[in-house]
């Protein structure tokens, strides 16, 4: 691959290494195709992404540890490679900006689409201070997940009841999108049931 394509940088922040756990989604480093911003496409790469600085990191030709530069990556597809639930990891940018996250905001991408289904995931160093000997103890913790819809070219918090999800179809599929909810017993607090619902939305001709 051309690494000239990816204008990465050196690691210039290093944490502290009393901090405990990992600002990454996965401590691996995991094999991923790489669309830039103005669409080219690029690798496999070995990637890792920062939820706590929301970078993505990659090795170079010589195995040296990388910083993409800012807005440069648009899409990070990673290979072959699935969280617990069996949902591919997919992370995307370029959404409107929305409460604290920029158009250069990495979000998980659950379904592609007419409409797609967004995780905010992002962890952040927590400081305690034990009561008895006053040590101080940092550590890396998730953040709580947030999901947003984006559809019509609008990006919005994702409430989780009927009202809102069926104010996301097309008038004349809504018939439809509500035998398929009866039928499959829907919960729209369940994650797995909201990608089922809207893969199939999209794939209603």
């Amino acid at each position: 691959m051309d690494f000239a394509d990816l204008n990465g940088h050196s690691l210039l922040k290093r944490y502290d290494p009393d901090v405990t756990g990992s600002p990454f989604i996965n401590d691996d480093w995991v094999s991923a195709k790489i669309t830039l911003s103005k669409g080219k496409e690029i690798g496999p790469l070995k990637v890792k992404l920062n939820l706590e600085s929301n970078e993505l990191y990659f090795l170079d030709s010589a195995g040296k540890e990388m910083i993409a530069a800012d807005g440069l990556v648009k899409k990070v597809d990673c290979i072959d490679y699935y969280s617990k639930d069996g949902t591919r990891y997919v992370f995307k940018n370029g959404y409107p900006p929305i409460e604290t996250q920029g158009e250069s905001y990495f979000y998980q991408v659950y379904t592609e689409g007419r409409i797609e289904l967004l995780a905010k995931k992002f962890k952040y160093i927590r400081t305690e201070k034990n009561d008895l000997t006053g040590d101080i103890s940092k550590s890396f913790v998730d953040g709580v997940v947030v999901l947003y819809v984006y559809a019509y070219g609008v990006i919005q918090p994702f409430r989780s009841n009927k009202n809102f999800v069926a104010s996301l179809w097309e008038e004349q599929k809504q018939q439809e999108m509500n035998k398929f909810i009866a039928a499959n017993k829907i919960s729209f607090k369940n994650t797995s049931d909201l990608i089922k619902l809207f893969n199939y939305y999209d794939g209603i001709k």
